[in-house]
């Protein structure tokens, strides 16, 4: 693991899809003051709404952060949504099955990293530097 403390990682436009307002509300503010462009999508359907809005109009999301667990349109379908449409995007899952989902190799395919939710901080930054180094733009 190359991503320490120290890591920066560059502005970037980050769409987070979640259905729980608080969620998006603590995630936005902690990205924005990390100086990055953030959106947020209540709800799975939306997300992929926004998502697929804003890359037709020539202004996509590099990186979307989705729930796990959502009504109707969970973060499996959003995920694979998402990369259908833009397999470079980096697909970040929070989940409150995080460990389980990682030990028990039942990670989305269409996910490049799982947080446990809710996210730390540190955990944050680094799984962004990670993918970021993974997938260079």
């Amino acid at each position: 693991m190359s991503a320490g403390v120290g890591t920066t990682v560059p502005p970037l436009r980050v769409l987070i899809v979640d259905d729980d307002p608080l969620v998006l509300e603590s995630l936005r503010e902690t990205l924005t003051a990390d100086g990055h462009g953030v959106t947020t999508a209540d709800g799975g359907q939306a997300g992929i709404d926004t998502f697929l809005a804003a890359r037709a109009q020539g202004n996509p999301f590099p990186v979307v952060i989705t729930d796990l667990g959502m009504p109707y349109v969970d973060g499996r379908r959003v995920s694979s949504a998402i990369k259908t449409a833009a397999p470079q995007t980096i697909v970040l899952l929070l989940t409150g099955w995080g460990q389980r989902l990682v030990a028990e190799g039942d990670i989305p395919p269409h996910v490049d990293h799982v947080l446990s939710k809710p996210p730390r901080l540190r955990a944050l930054r680094e799984a962004l530097a990670q993918c970021l180094d993974a997938h260079p733009s």
